[in-house]
């Protein structure tokens, strides 16, 4: 089932949300409770047809989290709406990242191109955050593709609140999933990679990227960190299409550097002038990274790591994961 056929006005009106606007996307739906599929718009709310259980709105996004999950309460997100403005004030705007990115751009396009020749699709991002303003218009340059924003953050500017490990969607629902420095911020990273493997077609696509050399970034929701390695074999059901570095060792290094200063400071103005001092000070060694791009050696080191890949029927075995390191250690434990 999928939505029902008459809505008030005021049902209407959510249909402004890139999700509820297509019917063929609410179909993919399912319950978080039950996982049946079958959710319909009643009464401004998406109302399972299997168990009855409801699942508000917070303006236009549907809240589709189970009622029972013991982090994430349905009631939290009521009032969300995305933070659209810059947190960034005064000079802190001006002082720049400590990072680099070498491959979102590259390796999206090229994504977006195998897409592109297979018609319109149906994208995931998960944990879209902000990224909807750049992300869109790079994905959907060529081809109207569908693309669906998810986020279990209540500041995100998305199409749906979810939890990650418990996508609310039926088997092979998307042609890809995009999901960038995600799956650092879950308890069970190998769940939640299964999770967004069994929401992709075979032979769909997937994008990820996950820090390895990187300091907490995002508070108590910061768990965990991966090698290339760690990184491949955590989408075994995935054939590599391409992998590598996104920051190398010498953003890992302005990180470090940062990071060092800030241990003698707690006061959060202080914080700020620290970053301040330290990356406009250091922050264009981040730069070297272009020189290290293709020095095996330095993915050791790798601030950051990313991988595409194609869904296949079977796992990548472990040993061709192992055979496949790309780094300068030599050692063998066979």
């Amino acid at each position: 089932m999928g939505l029902v056929a008459e809505k008030t006005e005021e049902e209407g009106s959510l249909m402004s949300n890139a999700l509820l606007n297509e019917p063929h996307l609410v179909e993919l739906l399912q319950c978080p409770d039950c996982r049946s599929r079958g959710l319909v718009v009643k009464n401004i709310e998406l109302v399972c047809s299997a168990c009855g259980a409801s699942f508000p709105l917070a303006g236009t996004a549907p809240i589709l989290l189970r009622h029972d999950n013991g982090l994430f309460s349905i009631d939290d997100y009521r009032n969300a709406s995305p933070d659209l403005n810059d947190r960034k004030i005064g000079l802190v705007r001006f002082v720049p990242s400590p990072s680099v990115n070498l491959a979102r751009e590259r390796v999206l396009n090229q994504l977006r191109t195998i897409l592109d020749e297979k018609g319109i699709c149906n994208i995931l991002v998960v944990g879209g955050g902000s990224q909807r303003t750049w992300l869109d218009p790079l994905l959907r340059a060529v081809t109207p593709h569908q693309v669906v924003y998810s986020d279990i953050d209540s500041r995100a500017d998305v199409d749906l609140f979810c939890d990650g490990h418990e996508l609310p969607f039926v088997d092979e629902s998307f042609d890809a999933v995009v999901t960038t420095a995600v799956l650092e911020h879950v308890f069970y990273p190998e769940h939640v990679a299964a999770e967004i493997s069994r929401v992709i077609k075979i032979s769909g696509l997937l994008y990820s990227e996950l820090p390895f050399m990187q300091q907490v970034h995002e508070g108590a929701y910061d768990f965990t960190r991966y090698t290339l390695s760690g990184h491949r074999r955590l989408f075994n059901q995935f054939a590599e299409i391409d992998a590598g570095m996104v920051a190398g060792p010498a953003t890992a290094f302005v990180w470090s550097l940062e990071n060092l200063a800030l241990a003698f400071a707690s006061q959060s103005n202080l914080r700020k002038l620290i970053k301040i001092i330290v990356r406009l000070g250091f922050g264009w060694l981040k730069y070297l990274d272009y020189l290290l791009e293709h020095r095996p050696a330095a993915m050791d080191g790798a601030s950051c790591t990313y991988f595409m890949g194609t869904k296949t029927n079977m796992p990548t075995p472990d040993s061709e994961i192992i055979a496949g390191y790309v780094g300068a250690k030599t050692l063998q434990h066979v």
